[in-house]
């Protein structure tokens, strides 16, 4: 039981997170993922990954996202 409550904590925590990010955009570029611990101007949209099986693509090297797309 403890297992599906962590799994379905995890959940939220991340939907949170995307949540927030959408909201807070200008201000939230050196957050590190929850789930790849890369900083979110790193993925290729500037958000975070949204589940723990889907992990957002890298922006190209030394080309973080500053912008919105």
């Amino acid at each position: 039981m403890n297992e599906d409550v962590d799994i379905v904590a995890r959940k939220i925590a991340l939907q949170l997170c995307s949540l927030m990010a959408v909201v807070d955009w200008n201000y939230n570029r050196h957050e590190p993922c929850l789930v790849c611990f890369k900083k979110y101007m790193h993925h290729i949209d500037g958000l975070p990954c949204e589940s723990d099986d889907n992990i957002k693509p890298r922006a190209p090297h030394k080309r973080p996202v500053n912008y919105k797309l």
